[in-house]
């Protein structure tokens, strides 16, 4: 369980607010709640309640407390719930959260991955055919999770292209290998005459993309209702007025 000090509210002109008080994925817990005592209090009970009906306990020592702007008396309200006060951006469900979307940050995880993959391969002896195979199904997927929410920054994509590159034509090898084939072929598929490795910056437009379809199509999962309630307008495909330097946008 990881517990959140500030209310959640999304509200949309002429209308009822939506509002989120929590969120669940397997048997990890986020509440939203209001940084007030008794709301602390009522919470603590509630979840000694259901320890005691449902006889599960709850690891207030993998707890955490995140703040959303500032809150004055965070101590006092770490004492009555348990667990530590984290800080953001961190890491949730391998996502990053709290994390500036654009922030080349986000995908130092997913570099460190690649490259220790590649110190692990790089003492075994593989044929061209093999590292073909292992960027296929390894180092092409590692920043598919990461690519479904964010747009991957140019430098990151020549990063991951690097890594792939010097991979499949240099192997195990110190010294350069000869890249025998431009490496805009080798992203190209099989009949198209490439190898079918991915194009990170169309495979990433291609996973945003899919949201675009996903937010006209299922109008009552709670995503998309959050989306609707805070941004749209009368016309489900226009934001609201724009009152800020950067505009709004879906």
């Amino acid at each position: 369980m990881r517990g959140w000090v500030k209310g959640f509210d999304v509200a949309r002109e002429n209308t009822e607010s939506l509002e989120v008080t929590h969120l669940q994925y397997a048997d990890d817990t986020l509440i939203f709640c209001g940084a007030e005592e008794d709301q602390l209090k009522y919470l603590r009970v509630i979840l000694v309640l259901f320890e005691g009906v449902s006889g599960l306990h709850i690891n207030w020592i993998k707890s955490s407390m995140y703040t959303i702007n500032e809150v004055n008396n965070i101590d006092l309200l770490a004492s009555i719930l348990g667990g530590e006060v984290g800080t953001l951006p961190t890491t949730y469900l391998g996502m990053p959260l709290g994390a500036k979307s654009k922030s080349l940050e986000i995908w130092n995880g997913v570099i460190e991955k690649c490259e220790k993959k590649l110190a692990r391969w790089k003492t075994q002896y593989l044929s061209r055919g093999e590292r073909l195979t292992l960027i296929n199904s390894v180092l092409d997927a590692l920043p598919t999770y990461m690519l479904s929410l964010f747009p991957i920054p140019p430098g990151i994509t020549k990063r991951l292209d690097s890594i792939r590159r010097k991979f499949l034509w240099q192997g195990n090898k110190e010294n350069r290998g000869f890249h025998l084939v431009k490496w805009n072929a080798v992203t190209t598929g099989k009949k198209n005459g490439g190898l079918r490795i991915k194009n990170m910056e169309l495979h990433g437009k291609a996973l945003l993309m899919k949201w675009l379809w996903k937010y006209s199509n299922e109008n009552q999962t709670l995503w998309r209702r959050v989306i609707g309630a805070k941004y749209e307008n009368e016309d489900s495909w226009m934001t609201k007025i724009v009152t800020t330097p950067y505009g709004t946008s879906l």
